[in-house]
């Protein structure tokens, strides 16, 4: 009974999985400006907007910047966290990392890396009953590009795909991927001087990750005044997620070496539950160029969407300066 209970569990996932690859594949959750084009943008976007009605459903959130010393107790994220008696050194971390980033941004070339993504895919209830076991998962690799693209004097990225060689995506490149995810070398964009007035900010403790004593800064982006906004894009339409979130500084360098994100409230309006971003940043030096950057290496990205659970990991190696050549040949 027991095995003929599975196998058609295992029919019916099978089934789900493969309407909602064929319903859902031009999905893009970003956590970043652009939405990852097939491409090379050939023209800037406009900048999304937030309609009225979604301004009220993030003035309406609960934001980590109100937990109470019984909630921060209680996060996954802050084991061992030594919780700060004040705000005193928050105005001190955010004007440093602050430097940090413009001059991260300053001359930052074009950039290249060979990306590998692994997808999964699962519907909630069946990962309650019966764990991992029916499970999708699908891997993919790419080549990754990174374009510093400013607007005046607002630090900016442009991030897209390729395929090995350094073609246009098509949909067979992009088979098997439920959910794409994109623009994370701009993460720690929310903490710049252009954006901080664009959140709120507050100074959690210290707390050491890999083996590197860290401010750990909470913000939450302000519905009325961000101009740094993710997207979700369904079937052509899309829709602005603001998020909140926790950042982990080195207290010696202000080099950001860890950012934590989730929506600042559900969206629970068009059936997105939750959605979580944890990217990993370390210092590289990219082949062809003198200075170190730090880059996004490892990130991971998991959703609830209509029930469904969506996670995507990346990861990046092989960085090198990005160059475009063209040829020009005579018309026979």
């Amino acid at each position: 009974m027991g095995n003929t209970q599975a196998n058609t569990s295992r029919v019916k996932f099978r089934a789900l999985v493969s309407s909602l690859m064929l319903a859902t594949v031009s999905i893009g959750a970003v956590s970043a400006r652009l939405q990852q084009p097939a491409a090379p943008p050939q023209l800037a976007k406009p900048p999304l907007q937030l309609t009225p009605s979604e301004i009220e459903i993030y003035k309406r959130a609960q934001t980590l910047i109100d937990w109470t010393p019984r909630q921060i107790q209680d996060c996954p994220f802050l084991h061992k966290l030594r919780p700060t008696g004040s705000q005193d050194q928050l105005a001190m971390v955010l004007e440093r990392v602050g430097q940090t980033s413009t001059l991260l941004f300053h001359d930052f070339p074009q950039i290249a890396s060979d990306e590998q993504v692994f997808s999964q895919t699962m519907p909630l209830n069946l990962r309650a009953t019966y764990g991992g076991m029916f499970r999708s998962t699908q891997v993919h690799k790419f080549r990754y590009i990174v374009m510093p693209r400013p607007v005046g004097d607002v630090p900016a990225f442009e991030e897209y795909r390729t395929d090995l060689k350094g073609n246009p995506l098509d949909a067979s490149s992009l088979s098997g991927l439920t959910m794409i995810t994109s623009n994370y070398t701009s993460t720690w964009l929310y903490l710049s001087p252009a954006d901080q007035h664009a959140s709120r900010f507050r100074h959690f403790g210290i707390q050491t990750i890999r083996n590197r004593e860290c401010h750990v800064v909470g913000f939450a982006q302000e519905p009325e005044s961000t101009r740094f906004v993710g997207e979700l894009r369904i079937a052509g339409k899309s829709v602005v997620l603001l998020v909140q979130g926790l950042a982990w500084i080195d207290s010696q360098t202000f080099q950001v070496l860890r950012i934590k994100t989730w929506l600042l409230a559900p969206r629970t309006d068009i059936g997105l539950s939750s959605q979580t971003s944890t990217v990993d940043f370390y210092p590289v030096r990219p082949s062809g160029f003198e200075r170190v950057l730090w880059l996004p290496r490892d990130v991971t990205v998991e959703s609830d969407y209509g029930g469904i659970w969506f996670c995507n990991t990346h990861h990046y190696s092989n960085f090198k300066l990005f160059r475009v050549s063209s040829t020009i040949k005579p018309v026979e």
